[in-house]
This record gives C-alpha cells, structure tokens and sequence, in this order.
C-alpha cells in the first residue's frame, strides 16, 4: 500500500496530466460526433429547402408577401395562396398559366380609369407618359411604351431589369420583341419565359 502511495505522490503531476488528457480526448469525441449529428439535420433541412421556391407578389392582391411554393407553380397556384386578387385588379394583364421561377417578383396590376378614348399613364420612376387606346384587346405588354409596374407582370422581369429595359428604351426603341435581349440580364433563356407575353 506504502508502494502505491509513494507512486502516487512520485507521479501525481504525470498522472494528473494522463487524466486531463484522456478527458479532452473523450471530449473533442463527443463534439465531433454533436457537429456530425447536427450537420446532418441541416442537411436535411437544406434538401428540404431546395424543393421550394420563394416567390414576392404585390399590387392587387389580398395579402401581400413572400411565399414558398413548390417547384413548377404557376402564378394561379401563387394568386390562390395569396387570397386572390382585390376587386381593383386588372385580370386581363395576368397570365395565371405563367411558370414561377425562384425570387419572381409578381405585380398584380390595377385597372385603368378611362374617361374617353385614350388612357394616360405616368410612370413617376422614368417620366415617361404613355399613351394606350382604351380599345387595344391586345393582352401583350408593349415593351416600347410599358410602365415600370406593367414590365414587371412579366416572368422573370423584376426591380432592377424594368429599370434597364426603361433606361435602354431611353436612347433606343424595340424594333422587334428579340430586340430585348440587347438589354443587360436579358438572355435567351428570359427571352423565352416572356416572348409569348410581349409586343413592339
């Protein structure tokens, strides 16, 4: 016993150090193995995620925000969560059979007041005036004479590339629908989700 006790008290800063070091060892382990568990459940959250779309409407529409829609969604299904439009809306101007893409920015337009034959239109943001006939059936957006808002009811088209179709319009005009694709942001694959939905 004497032996034992003469070796702990040889030792003791030895043995203290052992300890301390199998501790942190068996520590560090259980960490380990806590991050791996819970990069795990992220994982599976981020998987999750990629399923969805987010998607932003505005305008006339009952209840404004951001929704999560599965992959695929059509502006109907985004419209139908969102509460449906507001009596104000201007039906006409949406294509409920329009694919949604993730971070779409969707502007519900209102109708148009009209006293006689023409309607005036003042987009503040460009301060350009347009002009439409009240008796135009055309359901297509006029890309050389659109106001900001009515750009934006366009697949794809948000913010900042209304803004450059706006600023192009400045020192150009769209001879042609293909000539948007002159506007920076505006690819073939853009081109495509809005080329049945627009007109010179």
């Amino acid at each position: 016993m004497s032996k034992i006790k003469n070796f702990l008290i040889k030792y003791k800063f030895q043995i203290i150090l052992t300890v301390i070091f199998i501790i942190s060892i068996i520590s560090i382990y259980i960490q380990d193995k806590d991050r791996k568990a819970s990069f795990s459940i992220n994982s599976a959250k981020i998987e999750k995620s990629d399923s969805k779309i987010g998607v932003y409407i505005s305008g006339e529409i009952k209840k404004e925000g951001v929704y999560y829609l599965d992959k695929d969604s059509r502006i109907a299904n985004l419209i139908d969560i969102a509460g449906g439009v507001t009596d104000k809306a201007d039906v006409s101007k949406i294509n409920p059979a329009q694919k949604l893409n993730d971070s779409d920015k969707v502007v519900i337009p209102a109708k148009k007041e009209t006293s006689g034959e023409e309607v005036v239109e003042i987009d503040e943001e460009s301060d350009e005036i347009n002009v439409n006939s009240s008796s135009s059936s055309s359901d297509k957006v006029n890309i050389n004479s659109a106001t900001k808002s009515e750009l934006m009811t366009l697949n794809g088209i948000g913010d900042a590339t209304a803004t450059k179709i706006i600023n192009y319009r400045k020192t150009n005009t769209f001879k042609e629908i293909e000539d948007i694709m002159n506007v920076p942001g505006i690819g073939e694959s853009k081109f495509n989700n809005i080329k049945d939905d627009i007109c010179v």
